[in-house]
This record gives structure tokens, C-alpha cells and sequence, in this order.
């Protein structure tokens, strides 16, 4: 576990334990799989039972859904890396995220041989758009967390931030994990 006077809160320090824990990649591609599984599973019932009775709120659902799956599938394919590129995803984890529209697409085609369903270009819209701000959302979160993992090394091999020299590879993947045993050259 990380020793949490490392990184100054225990939040931070876990967020550094599970952006390198090897099974983080396993553990959410897991959840990406689930959530893919219950979106195919929701899309091809007969008829689905709404939370809510409001007009068109379906479209919501359908936005908030393909987010959710965009994001995990971007964090999925984002690699083993421990720290994400300063960029943001890896060009994988775009097409990972955005192979989740192609999905949509397919399951409201589908959902015209649905008895009590029908195949809406209002709801592959809805779709499109909650993967695009998936994809959005993934590039930011991804830049965000490069951002601070840097700051989080810069703290840990000086005691406070400098933001005038690099940190070294080294100093940036042990840091993330808590354990640095050694001092990065000068």
C-alpha cells in the first residue's frame, strides 16, 4: 500500500498506487466488458422499463451510457504505461472509445427486428454524442493525470514543486508508485 506522507493525502497517493497497479488495466477493460454487456442487454429487451416519465429522456440515457463506455474503453486501452502521455490518450484508447459509436449504431439497427422497439437516428445521435464527450472527457482526465503525476515527482524528489527542470522517467514512474529508493541526478 503507499505510504500516503509520500504524496500528502491519502487521496493522492492512491490515485499514484492504482495509475500503476498492474491490475488496473485488467480490472477495467473487466468493467468495460460488464457495462458493454448491459448496454447490449438494455438495448435488445422489448421493452425496457425508464426510471423516469419524462418526454425524450431516453436521449439522456443514451448520451450518459456511451460516455460511460467511452471512457472505460479509453482507460482500457490507454496501455501499461504508468503515467498517460502529456498529450492525452493513446491513439488505441481513441479508437478503442470510438469504436463504442460504431456500437450504437449496430444495436439501433438491430433494434428494428425488436418486437415493441424501433431503430431512432435520434438515438444513434445521442450515442455519437455521449462518445464524443467520452472521448473528450478521456483526453482531458488523461492530461490531467500526466499534470499531476509530474507534480507528484517534483514533490517527491525535492520536497517541493519545481517546475523549471524535467523530471527524469525514473523519478516519474517510482514517484508515482511511492517508492523511490534512489535521488534523480541533478
Amino acid at each position: 500500500m503507499p505510504d500516503f506522507r509520500k504524496h500528502g493525502s491519502p487521496t493522492s497517493s492512491l490515485l499514484a498506487w492504482w495509475a500503476s497497479h498492474p491490475w488496473r488495466v485488467a480490472c477495467t477493460r473487466c468493467a468495460w466488458g460488464l457495462a458493454v454487456a448491459v448496454v447490449v442487454r438494455q438495448s435488445l429487451i422489448p421493452q425496457p422499463d425508464m426510471l423516469l416519465d419524462v418526454p425524450q429522456i431516453d436521449k439522456l440515457w443514451h448520451a450518459l451510457a456511451y460516455l460511460l463506455l467511452a471512457l472505460l474503453a479509453a482507460e482500457s486501452f490507454r496501455g501499461r504505461q504508468q503515467l498517460p502521455s502529456p498529450s492525452g490518450s493513446t491513439p488505441a484508447a481513441r479508437r478503442a472509445a470510438w469504436s463504442m459509436a460504431l456500437l450504437g449504431v449496430g444495436l439501433e439497427l438491430a433494434q428494428a427486428y425488436v418486437p415493441g422497439r424501433v431503430a431512432s437516428v435520434a438515438d444513434m445521435a445521442a450515442n455519437a454524442a455521449g462518445t464524443w464527450l467520452g472521448v473528450l472527457l478521456a483526453g482531458h482526465l488523461a492530461r490531467r493525470v500526466a499534470a499531476w503525476a509530474q507534480t507528484v515527482a517534483d514533490v517527491t524528489d525535492t520536497g517541493a514543486p519545481d517546475r523549471g527542470r524535467p523530471a527524469s522517467p525514473a523519478s516519474l514512474a517510482c514517484s508515482a508508485i511511492g517508492q523511490c529508493r534512489h535521488k534523480p541526478d541533478a
